[in-house]
């Protein structure tokens, strides 16, 4: 993919020797100047993980030769990067090596170390010769200075070995035509290499004196023998002390190297087990409280930030609230908490809210970069608390930003880095789970709650409810009974006057006059029937069923025999299943044969031909005629009492049949239900349950 000039190429450890290069030798050049004009920070070049684009390294270095003066600044700051100071851990493994010309048969794996920018390669073209190429990726444009820079740290390569300068020629040049950048480099044998190189040629003279003292004379050859063994003694004495300082060097720098890396290796090691007791408190914490201390001593135990807090949303108020923290006195946390942040604010939104918004993490070096950006107030109790760099960090879960870590260490020289980020931005993820997870704990919780007492409330509705209904039902059953009880006495007054008015004043009475009475008499045997029916619908609750086999065949044969008796003309059609046999109550099921069949023979005689069937099917009886019919749409009237679905003047009847047929049937175990349609009849089919399950 093509690089911009706004792709991160450069490590910051290059422009950090530039820096150190400054400060030891150009101690008068404005060094924050140069870093604003070139739109880096003094906490960004000193973390190892940062990389600047193209556009930034150009104005720093057109920022660099205009403060320095010097036109050849970046060939100088090159071979100042040989220093002990700039190299550090990179220096013990570069003196590990037999010569600095081994350094560049490892370049193409050291190089990506600070550029991202070009490949590059080396290959041996003589004793002491090296033909280096530099190809650059596609889309990146160097200015000339960096290749002026580069020749300095090749330079520096043999600085490190204590050698001389090696003549560099550059053939061939990206910002002279070429399409990569060669440079061959050659170099001259070290002063350990010249040493060692005498003392073999003196060995040599030594042993070729003394097979001439064999056969010439031992007066002449003497004198030079002891000059030559001196000689000998001499530089051999003069290697040997070069080679132990330069061992010892070495060994200085690999102490110091491994000082660093058990230090980086111990720093590794807290943030793992940072990281695993966080995953221990997700684990084991289900309030939200107890996970935010339980984090916040982790980070401060484990990674040394010396303060932090947690502020978390708080939807009814739309701002951050804080929820917990750690370094901080209870005055100063009492301070904080009086900071407001809210979200829907007009005026600048503050670091912290950005975080939130934006759910990307924020490093602010030094706290002078935000002063137009927060309160005055804010920014006056950020500065009254010392801090001076701290990380903002969104927690998110599942894409929603739920609150901001933000962690500073006021004792830590030269502020947090961007390794502090990355490693604060993968624990804020972590917190966000905890936190969603304990969130849904506590809703659960409440919703529970909520649900339980809504449970207790509505058991206690019920409860009061059926206490209600049974002493309403009671006292309805109570009603029934007085009812039918106590009216019959003067409705048979009143239909038996009217009785011995007709029989005894008949003749002197009108013809409208004996209708009124015949009415009233009739009237009132039809509601002396109404009673009957009432007291038997009574009855039926409180009757217990015997149960015993009945065969409903020679019953359904035996009503259907009286029905006919009370209309011999009528045309009838009957088929009457043999054999259905049922267990239970022999007077209760007569009830409900004498509703059912005195229904379908009511309701079919308009019909020229009353068709009327009783049968069984799959343990289902059945009672079907080719009658009135019903409406499906009223079917939930059928059986409830004092309820007609048709005219009462066609068909007479006291609607209470059907009622006692279900509540019959229900005080067997059994259940009864009707389908029908207009003009074609009706079935109504019921059930009984086995007679082992009763």
């Amino acid at each position: 993919m093509p690089t911009s000039p706004d792709s991160p190429l450069y490590n910051s450890r290059i422009f950090d020797s530039y820096l150190k290069l400054l400060r030891k030798r150009y101690p008068n050049v404005d060094t924050h100047a140069l870093l604003a004009h070139a739109g880096m920070k003094r906490h960004e070049v000193s973390d190892p993980g940062h990389w600047f684009t193209q556009r930034q390294v150009n104005r720093f270095h057109e920022k660099l030769v205009q403060a320095t003066g010097e036109q050849g600044i970046a060939r100088e700051a090159g071979r100042y990067s040989a220093s002990p100071e700039v190299l550090g851990p990179l220096r013990s493994f570069f003196l590990g090596m037999i010569g600095p010309e081994y350094i560049f048969y490892f370049i193409n794996k050291i190089a990506p170390r600070f550029t991202r920018s070009s490949r590059c390669t080396a290959r041996k073209t003589g004793p002491r010769e090296i033909e280096l190429t530099v190809a650059f990726n596609e889309g990146v444009q160097e200015n000339p200075r960096q290749c002026e820079n580069r020749v300095g740290f090749f330079e520096a390569a043999f600085l490190l070995f204590d050698h001389d300068f090696p003549e560099i020629e550059h053939p061939e040049c990206v910002f002279k035509g070429g399409e990569v950048c060669r440079y061959l480099i050659r170099w001259r044998p070290s002063l350990t290499n010249r040493l060692l190189l005498a003392q073999r040629v003196i060995s040599l003279f030594l042993v070729a004196g003394l097979l001439a003292d064999l056969f010439y004379n031992h007066t002449l050859l003497g004198p030079a023998l002891f000059l030559g063994l001196l000689a000998y003694l001499s530089f051999t004495l003069l290697s040997r002390n070069v080679e132990r300082k330069a061992l010892l060097s070495s060994l200085t720098s690999m102490r110091g190297s491994s000082e660093r890396l058990l230090s980086q290796v111990q720093e590794n090691f807290d943030r793992a087990l940072a990281i695993n007791e966080i995953g221990q408190v997700i684990a084991t914490r289900t309030e939200l409280g107890e996970i935010l201390s339980s984090v916040n001593q982790v980070l401060h135990k484990r990674l040394g930030y010396g303060r932090g807090i947690v502020v978390l949303l708080d939807p009814q108020r739309n701002t951050l609230v804080l929820q917990g923290c750690f370094g901080l006195t209870t005055e100063d946390e009492e301070r904080v908490r009086s900071i407001e942040f809210p979200l829907a604010a007009a005026s600048s939104p503050g670091v912290l809210v950005s975080c939130f918004r934006t759910q990307q993490p924020v490093l602010v070096g030094d706290i002078e970069e935000i002063r137009g950006q927060a309160e005055p107030e804010n920014y006056a109790l950020i500065s009254a608390l010392g801090v001076r760099s701290f990380i903002c960090a969104p927690i998110v879960c599942e894409g929603e930003a739920l609150g901001v870590l933000a962690v500073d260490d006021a004792s830590r020289e030269g502020g947090l880095l961007q390794s502090d980020l990355n490693l604060i931005q993968g624990i804020a993820p972590v917190i966000g789970i905890s936190v969603r997870n304990a969130m849904r704990l506590a809703n659960e919780r409440r919703l529970s709650d909520q649900l339980r007492k809504a449970s207790e409330h509505l058991e206690r509705r019920v409860a009061e409810r059926t206490s209600e209904l049974s002493q309403a039902y009671a006292e309805l059953e109570y009603l029934y009974d007085s009812v039918s009880h106590d009216l019959r006495t003067p409705l048979r007054v009143i239909y038996g006057y009217g009785e011995l008015l007709l029989e005894g004043y008949g003749d002197k009475l009108d013809d409208p006059a004996k209708e009124y009475l015949a009415s009233i008499i009739k009237g009132g045997e039809r509601m002396e029937e109404t009673l009957d029916r009432m007291l038997d619908f009574s009855e039926v609750k409180s009757a217990l069923p015997a149960l015993q086999p009945v065969d409903l065949s020679l019953m359904a044969l035996r009503i259907m025999s009286e029905l006919r008796i009370t209309d011999p003309k009528r045309e009838v059609s009957l088929e009457i299943e043999d054999g259905v046999v049922v267990t239970g109550d022999e007077k209760l099921l007569a009830g409900v044969m004498e509703n059912l069949l005195g229904n379908a023979w009511k309701y079919s005689a308009l019909k020229g031909c009353t068709r009327i069937a009783f049968g069984q099917n799959d343990g289902i009886c059945y009672v079907r005629d080719n009658g009135e019919g019903f409406d499906m749409a009223q079917a939930g009237k059928l059986f409830l009492p004092f309820q007609k679905l048709h005219d009462g003047s066609r068909f007479r009847g006291h609607g209470l049949g059907l009622s006692m047929v279900r509540r019959m049937l229900e005080r067997m175990g059994g259940k009864v239900w009707g389908e029908g349609r207009p003009g074609e009849g009706a079935t109504f089919y019921f059930t009984l349950p086995p007679a082992d399950t009763r």
